[in-house]
């Protein structure tokens, strides 16, 4: 049967790109704090998920739930939707709470003390966004929390990347807002490989299942072709193993049976086909439906709503 046009249209990629490029990441880098003497600033909480990295010297970090701790040059952070935090020099600074700069990328909070003789500090900040279709998407690869120090094993690239985001960012040379910008991108997928592989053991999803092997090969499978009409056999066939084991190994590392993990991404699929202008009959066959009606059944159980509800507006 012939590919339908959203896929022949996109060359097959791995599981975890597919994911990214349906989250349609943008990351906003905010130049934001370059004091001397004494500071402390209070954060609000936000519905994006949002980044800080240590460039020079070292503060005191408060977040909700976790106990204080020290952040020193080349820690980073990166939580999403996080509850008001804050950040400061010591514990006895009362804290002035944070306004997001207006202008990118050079704008900067800065609150210095020039008479200070107090080691300097820099820090960097941003978010990134993220297409709220797919929201669910995310929660699946990131943690709401990700820490990462700077003499952290296995951090290696992380490092290298954020070396290179603080010397853009700081030195504001020609084109340093192109050359952020795509250097966050990267810094994106380097933190979703990283804690994948730093806590496959921890927490199951995605990243957990392609540092399986067995998993990773059911997975790639059933991504390159989710039309097909997959069954716990089939996918227990491709990953090399009997259709018990596969079925509990797969649940252990993903978190979810494999069947309804394939109904969770041809969902995210037809959503962003029908936020796309696909047809709902199109979109139907595109996720492995005979018809159009027992799609919509599925589609609207699943995600809450018809699949009309998503089509876009005309003008």
């Amino acid at each position: 049967m012939r590919r339908p046009q959203f896929f022949r249209d996109r060359p097959i990629s791995d599981p975890l790109t597919q994911v990214v490029r349906l989250l349609k990441p943008r990351a906003l880098l905010w130049k934001q704090l370059d004091t001397r003497g004494p500071w402390a600033i209070h954060y609000p909480s936000l519905q994006d998920t949002i980044f800080v990295l240590v460039t020079e010297g070292r503060a005191r970090l408060q977040l909700p739930g976790r106990p204080t701790r020290t952040m020193v040059t080349g820690d980073f952070l990166m939580m999403t939707a996080p509850e008001e935090w804050m950040m400061g020099d010591s514990e006895e600074t009362k804290p002035i709470r944070f306004q997001p700069p207006q202008t990118y990328p050079s704008a900067r909070s800065i609150v210095t003390d020039p008479s200070s003789t107090a080691p300097t500090f820099k820090l960097l900040g941003g978010r990134f966004s993220f297409d709220r279709t797919h929201l669910g998407l995310l929660k699946d690869i990131l943690p709401s929390v990700v820490e990462i120090g700077f003499a952290t094993s296995g951090a290696t690239r992380v490092a290298s990347l954020l070396k290179m985001i603080g010397t853009e960012a700081w030195e504001g040379r020609p084109g340093s807002a192109l050359v952020i910008e795509r250097l966050l991108e990267i810094l994106l997928i380097e933190v979703m490989r990283y804690q994948g592989e730093e806590q496959a053991n921890v927490n199951p999803g995605l990243l957990a299942g392609l540092a399986d092997p067995q998993i990773a090969a059911c997975l790639e499978a059933l991504h390159q072709d989710p039309s097909r009409d997959w069954s716990v056999a089939t996918l227990a066939k491709a990953a090399g193993a009997s259709r018990s084991v596969f079925a509990q190994r797969f649940c252990e590392v993903v978190g979810l049976p494999p069947m309804q993990y394939l109904l969770k991404w041809r969902m995210a699929l037809a959503k962003e086909m029908i936020s796309q202008g696909v047809s709902i009959s199109e979109a139907a066959f595109a996720c492995g439906y005979q018809s159009a009606s027992g799609f919509s059944v599925a589609f609207t159980r699943h995600v809450g709503c018809p699949p009309s509800h998503l089509r876009p507006t005309q003008n």
